[in-house]
């Protein structure tokens, strides 16, 4: 039982949303070892899919760290990325990267008829650094080791 002012993570809920995100992460990885040319609209599609599943558990993640854990009630998935860099839970870079994760989710699910499939495939291609670390910075703290 936790005391008052202790963090109050659902450490079942943030596993499940990590285990989740790195499934799609895999499975991404996997889709664009293929050359571009080469993918089915069917893969492509599932890549888009994909990034938007990793999108929401980034930001879920981020959202119940601010509520659980900093007591803060941010008004979007970006103010809460925010408030985790600003309050030195993961570094300013990586933040910045998850930014730009969320944005291209919100192109991705608003705007999908203007998405360059290339584009994201060459995005993807480069690597997911960033939200692993955040991952890891995560389990971290569902583990008591931050």
């Amino acid at each position: 039982m936790t005391s008052p002012g202790e963090p109050r993570i659902n450490k079942e809920y943030v596993l499940s949303v990590v285990a989740e995100a790195r499934d799609s992460i895999s499975f991404v990885k996997k889709v664009s070892q293929k050359p571009f040319d080469s993918l089915s609209d069917a893969e492509k599609y599932a890549i888009r899919y994909h990034l938007i599943i990793i999108a929401e558990a980034l930001a879920s993640i981020a959202l119940h760290l601010c509520r659980n854990m900093l007591s803060q009630r941010p008004e979007t998935p970006s103010h809460a990325v925010r408030l985790l860099a600003d309050n030195n839970i993961i570094p300013g870079e990586v933040a910045e990267d998850i930014l730009r994760f969320l944005r291209m989710r919100n192109l991705l699910v608003h705007r999908y008829w203007t998405v360059d499939d290339r584009k994201i495939y060459e995005n993807i291609k480069s690597d997911f650094n960033s939200i692993e670390n955040f991952l890891e910075v995560v389990l971290e703290i569902v583990r008591g080791e931050i």
